[in-house]
């Protein structure tokens, strides 16, 4: 059982091409999915999927989970069928999956227990850095665990920030969703305004991509805004669900968050308007609905 050996759980729009940099850079990788029909691509990668939880872990050094969410991640590891059951000692668990602090420390107990190694270590990027093998990690666990896990995230990624122990890394991402959420949303209502004041949706963006608030991720979404073609890079539910992780977590500690809740509203609104499957920067039509006054009317 090498350092190479890689069960990686989750093929999914994030996970499928995560795993595809791993075969291709010369890991072993068996693949899992909860839904039956992906991972051909892996396949043809080099790698294989695995018949079932216990069988993508039983050689495997090295096991990576990503995955919708805390629910999604505690009925794949936890319980008889789940794969913590099966890995081997010493083995090393990294969830990339965000799921928020809370959950990630329950995670860890259980992996100590198992005898496997545990970092929450969530990334920065959405499909394209995926695709490209461009993420970020930021990774919450000992040193010792974050080294031996650190050629499996550098052939995903470009990068490893070590916030510190168990539940750093988590805490971390859902930071930086919490600020991409309400920064888009922000963006979202400027452009809702500019149309009710009469001025041009482009000129609006262009001003917004070039000056103070100017960042990448404003030069990415507000195009995507004003043709509103909403393919999903990252999906609007989600976005929503990590916004209230990041509010589940001020209210554990009593700390207020009231851009993050403002923005917590829109994107359920936009939900409940059946855009949760769309991209995120969605958020921008549902918030130009709402600038139209009353029912969507001026």
């Amino acid at each position: 059982m090498g350092t190479h050996n890689v069960a990686f759980l989750g093929l999914g729009a994030m996970g499928l091409p995560m795993a595809l940099n791993l075969a291709r850079k010369g890991f072993i990788v068996s693949g899992w999915n909860r839904s039956p029909g992906r991972g051909a691509a892996l396949t043809e990668a080099g790698g294989r999927l695995a018949e079932s939880l216990h069988n993508a872990v039983a050689e495997a050094s090295c096991i990576v989970t990503m995955l919708s969410g805390p629910a999604a991640v505690a009925a794949v590891a936890l319980g008889p069928d789940g794969f913590l059951t099966a890995a081997p000692k010493g083995a090393v668990w990294v969830e990339c999956s965000t799921i928020g602090p809370e959950a990630v420390r329950k995670l860890a107990a259980a992996a100590e227990a198992a005898g496997v190694q545990f970092i929450d270590a969530p990334v920065l990027g959405s499909v394209g850095p995926a695709t490209k093998g461009t993420l970020h990690f930021v990774a919450g666990g000992s040193a010792d665990a974050v080294a031996s896990a650190r050629p499996v995230m550098l052939a995903m990624g470009d990068g490893i920030t070590h916030f510190g122990p168990v539940g750093a890394g988590a805490g971390a991402k859902v930071i930086s969703n919490m600020v991409t959420a309400t920064l888009v949303s922000a963006v979202a209502e400027g452009l809702a305004l500019g149309e009710r004041l009469g001025l041009d949706r482009e000129q609006v963006a262009a001003m917004l991509g070039e000056g103070p608030v100017a960042s990448p991720i404003v030069k990415l979404k507000a195009p995507i805004m004003l043709n509103e073609q909403f393919a999903p890079a990252f999906q609007l539910k989600l976005m929503e669900k990590d916004l209230g992780l990041a509010l589940a977590e001020a209210h554990r500690l009593g700390a207020a968050l009231p851009t993050a809740s403002g923005a917590h509203e829109a994107y359920a609104g936009a939900r409940t308007a059946g855009m949760g499957e769309l991209d995120f920067a969605a958020v921008s039509a549902f918030l130009r609905l709402m600038a139209r006054g009353p029912l969507g009317r001026d």
